[in-house]
């Protein structure tokens, strides 16, 4: 793929000149979504799993409009990135430390490069997770933010018990690249109404997340492999030992989380010493994509944890 394209702009939102590049991250192409810089630094965005760049367009206006410039990565098997052989049906990956690849990847590339100022990560979910090693590698950034990141899953007891051994058990029998129990090939949000759904409480914004894979299914995927779920699990165990960073965090967490686990998140943070976590009762797991209401909080701390930092 040439790089400087494409950016699906048209279903973003995102700030007029925002492209997209792509970084060589071993055998993996990680395309990676740029704004124009901005004088106040660089807002490093972190997906979750099955998210794209153009569905943070919304969040990229929102960072440009204070004075970020962005950048958003597509892991590897997500969005246009390089995708397993099994295309977007599936979620794989063999190791999380193949997504630190792609981070470097992207922080080294000329359009990175150029982009002046601190950065400051902003991380989702997976991203979180991502995020938190990075930091534990030394990843150099002035301060970070985290909305519901993936420092452990919410589980039924059993599989929290069992899950880590079977997966485990399955890619030892060959079944790694299998879907895991109780996830398919569909995408979740073309799948489940927006009543019940664990992304968010506006159905303005569920809409939208449905009308981006509806016009374009090729950003889409669909669960996890066995090999996902042991390589999540494994790299969530290994952080909960790791020391925690020493630069000031913004979390935020919402009273209706069904996907990762609260439990986990509350106790990371207090084990922090510069550090704020932010519980929205209303919010469920998207929080940069929940009702206006939730948003605007969001961002009045962000803003306000921002400039405490001198940022």
């Amino acid at each position: 793929m040439p790089d400087g394209a494409p950016f699906h702009a048209d279903l973003a939102g995102a700030p007029p000149g925002t492209a997209a590049h792509f970084a060589d991250a071993g055998a993996a192409r990680i395309r990676f979504a740029c704004t124009q810089p901005g004088k106040r630094g660089i807002a490093l965005i972190l997906p979750g799993r099955t998210e794209y760049a153009e569905k943070y367009g919304e969040v990229m206006s929102r960072l440009a409009g204070m004075g970020f410039g962005c950048v958003v990565i597509d892991w590897r098997g997500q969005g246009l990135s390089t995708r397993p052989p099994q295309g977007t049906g599936l979620g794989h990956v063999g190791d999380f430390a193949e997504y630190q690849l792609d981070l470097a990847a992207v922080l080294v590339h000329p359009a990175v490069q150029a982009m002046p100022g601190p950065r400051v990560m902003f991380a989702h979910s997976m991203g979180g997770c991502i995020g938190w090693r990075a930091l534990d590698s030394g990843l150099a950034v002035r301060a970070a933010v985290f909305s519901a990141p993936m420092w452990g899953l919410t589980l039924p007891l059993p599989l929290r018990l069992l899950g880590p051994l079977m997966a485990r058990a399955a890619c030892a029998l060959g079944l790694g690249a299998r879907h895991a129990p109780g996830d398919g090939p569909g995408f979740y949000v073309l799948e489940q109404p927006f009543d019940g759904n664990l992304l968010t409480g506006d159905p303005e914004r569920y809409g939208w997340m449905q009308a981006h894979l509806r016009s374009r299914p090729e950003l889409g995927l669909g669960g996890p492999s066995f090999a996902w779920a042991r390589a999540a699990f494994a790299e969530m165990a290994a952080l909960a030992r790791t020391r925690p960073p020493a630069l000031p965090v913004l979390g935020f967490l919402g009273g209706q989380e069904g996907i990762v686990s609260p439990a986990a998140i509350r106790a990371r943070f207090a084990r922090l010493t510069d550090a704020r976590l932010v519980e929205l009762a209303a919010a469920r797991h998207e929080i940069w994509m929940e009702r206006p209401a939730i948003r605007e909080e969001v961002w009045r701390e962000t803003e306000g944890f921002l400039e405490s930092v001198g940022i």
